[in-house]
């Protein structure tokens, strides 16, 4: 099964995802910030797709992303946030981001582009 973290600080969206994603046929991790983001992927084997919002207290998850590839992580990751502007999804790719996705999102589109990763 494919294994996704999930990370939002919004605990109404971290839940739609999380049960969204699951009826979807995904086994899902979560966390609220980027710090929980990394101590997750410290713990065990890293999931197949990390869906990583871009704005989050502690360690926003453009600085957890950052961490990630300096680290060698090379999971797919697909940023998500509310604040997209037309040159975003070309300065989270610069920093490893795989994808970008505006919330509030189209859930079709949204796991279109999962599957298009994993």
């Amino acid at each position: 099964m494919t294994r996704i973290l999930v990370a939002d600080d919004s605990e109404t969206v971290l839940l739609m995802l999380q049960r969204r994603l699951e009826m979807a046929g995904y086994d899902v991790d979560t966390a609220t910030d980027g710090e929980e983001v990394l101590e997750a992927l410290e713990k065990g084997a890293p999931p197949d797709l990390v869906l990583l919002d871009a704005m989050m207290p502690k360690k926003s998850g453009i600085d957890a992303l950052r961490e990630m590839r300096e680290g060698g992580l090379d999971t797919p990751v697909l940023m998500i946030s509310a604040h997209l502007d037309a040159q975003e999804p070309e300065r989270m790719s610069a920093i490893g981001a795989d994808g970008c996705v505006p919330k509030p999102f189209e859930w079709d589109e949204l796991i279109a582009r999962i599957e298009e990763l994993v």
